[in-house]
C-alpha cells in the first residue's frame, strides 16, 4: 500500500511544525513524490499524486497562489505546503476558503524550517516505502502462486489483514509500449486513491494490496462486499479508460475465495476470465457470471475443445462453406441450428430471429438432422452442440 498524506503528516508534523489550514478531508491520498515548486509551468508535467513544497516567491504577484493551488487540484495534485514567512507571511482568505472548499490540502510551515531537509526526508519515506512494498510483493507472490511464507510474515501482515476473512481479486491483463507502462503505472497509482484509511471517509475501507507481477496486475481486496464489486469495477474501468478504449487491457474478476492461503485457487479463476474477456473481447469479465464457459475456458488444453466443436460442427460449416458461401444467403446452417437450439426447438422462433420463412427454416432443419444423422429432440440431443457453440464463441 501507498503512503498516505495524513500519514507522513501524522509522523512529521511537530519535527517541521506543520499546520493544517485547509482540506483536511483530502489528506486520505497517496502520495507519489515530492516536488519544490516556485513555478506553476511545472505542473503540466504532474502526473497526479504529488505533494508540493513552495517558498510562495511569486506569491506577490495578484492570484498567483489561487491560480497555482488550482492548477494543482486539476492535476489531480494531493496537495501543497506553504514555507511562510519571508515571501508569503500569511496565506490569503480566499486561496484558505477554496482550498477547503475543494478539499485540497493545504498546510504551512514557518520559514525557518529547512524546506530542502523536509523534501528530502518525505521523498525518503516514500522511497522506504516502495522498497517495503517490493518485499512484501515477493511474499504476496508466493502466496499467489500457492508457495509457503514465513510465519513471522503472515503475524506481521495480520495486523492489517484479516487473513482468515475473504479475498476478492481482480485481475488485469496489459498491453503496451514502453512510454504507455509510464501511463499504467500512474493509473495504478490513481486505483491505490479509491482506497482510503479513514474510517468515516467516502473511499472503500477494505485492505487490499496492488501487485505488478511481471505480465499482469492483481488487486485483492479483503472481506469485500459483494454488493460493491460493481462500483469498484466501475471504477477500475474509468482510471484505466486509455487501456480500455484501445482493446490494451482486459479486466478479469475472480470469485471470493476464503483464507490468504487460498489466493492461488482466486488467482486461477481470475485469469480465467480475463482469458474469456480477451477472446471474446470483452472488457470485463466476473467468473462467477461465466456460467458454462467458467468449465470451458478452465481446460488445460484447449485443442480437445477445438476438436470436440470440429467434430459436431463440421458437417455444417463445410456444407455452409459449399453452399452458402456464395449464394447470397446470410444465414446459413450453422446460424439455423443455433437459434434452434437457443429458441428450444421453436420454428416460430428461429423464423423470427433469422428473418425466414417457418417454412424455409422446417426445411432447413430436417437437412440439418440429416447431415448430423441427430434427431434433436431431446435436450440430450441438443446439448452437445450447445457445448460446441459455446467452445466457437471462445474463439480458439
Amino acid at each position: 500500500m501507498a503512503i498516505r498524506f495524513w500519514e507522513i503528516y501524522e509522523e512529521t508534523k511537530e519535527k517541521y511544525k506543520l499546520r493544517i489550514l485547509a482540506g483536511k478531508n483530502g489528506m486520505d491520498n497517496v502520495i507519489g513524490w515530492v516536488h519544490m515548486l516556485e513555478d506553476e509551468t511545472i505542473i503540466n508535467r504532474f502526473s497526479g499524486e504529488e505533494l508540493a513544497v513552495t517558498t510562495g516567491l511569486k506569491a506577490r504577484i495578484d492570484g498567483w497562489l489561487l491560480h497555482l493551488v488550482a492548477s494543482m487540484k486539476k492535476a489531480e495534485s494531493a496537495g501543497i505546503i506553504i514555507n511562510t514567512g519571508m515571501y508569503l507571511k500569511q496565506v490569503p482568505r480566499d486561496v484558505i476558503d477554496w482550498c477547503e472548499a475543494h478539499n485540497f490540502p493545504l498546510l504551512e510551515m514557518p520559514w525557518e524550517i529547512s524546506i530542502t531537509e523536509l523534501t528530502q526526508d518525505y521523498c525518503m519515506r516514500i522511497m522506504q516505502q516502495v522498497r517495503k512494498e517490493e518485499q512484501y510483493g515477493i511474499m504476496f507472490e508466493r502466496l499467489l502462486k500457492g508457495k509457503d511464507v514465513p510465519d513471522d510474515f503472515l503475524e506481521e501482515i495480520g495486523i492489517r489483514y484479516h487473513l482468515d476473512g475473504t479475498f476478492r481479486l481482480f485481475y488485469m491483463q496489459p498491453q503496451y509500449t514502453a512510454e504507455e507502462k509510464v501511463l499504467f503505472r500512474q493509473a495504478a497509482l490513481k486505483l491505490e486513491n479509491v482506497f482510503g484509511l479513514w474510517q468515516n471517509g467516502t473511499k472503500i475501507r477494505y485492505p487490499y494490496f496492488l501487485m505488478d507481477v511481471k505480465e499482469y496486475y492483481v488487486l485483492a481486496v479483503n472481506d469485500f462486499p459483494e454488493e460493491s464489486v460493481a462500483e469498484l469495477t466501475s471504477q477500475i474501468r474509468t482510471i484505466f479508460s486509455y487501456f480500455f478504449e484501445r482493446k490494451q487491457l482486459c479486466l478479469g474478476i475472480g470469485p471470493e475465495c476464503h483464507g490468504i492461503r487460498n489466493l492461488s485457487r482466486a488467482l486461477g479463476r481470475a485469469r480465467i476470465a480475463a482469458q474469456m474477456a480477451l477472446r471474446m473481447e470483452k472488457d470485463v469479465v466476473d467468473f462467477d457470471q461465466m456460467g458454462f464457459f467458467g468449465i470451458l475456458f478452465s481446460s488445460d488444453d484447449p485443442e480437445i475443445l477445438k476438436d470436440y466443436a470440429d467434430r459436431l460442427l463440421g458437417p455444417l460449416e463445410e456444407y455452409d462453406r459449399l453452399h452458402h458461401s456464395g449464394s447470397g444467403e446470410t444465414i446459413g446452417y450453422v446460424e439455423t441450428l443455433r437459434s434452434y437450439i437457443a429458441n428450444d426447438r421453436s420454428l416460430i422462433g428461429v423464423s423470427r430471429d433469422t428473418y425466414t420463412h417457418r417454412n424455409t427454416v422446417n426445411y432447413r432443419i430436417q437437412n440439418i438432422k440429416r447431415l448430423l444423422d441427430n434427431e434433436l429432440k431431446t435436450t440430450a440431443d441438443l446439448f452437445p452442440y450447445q457445448v460446441a457453440f459455446c467452445i466457437r464463441d471462445m474463439k480458439l
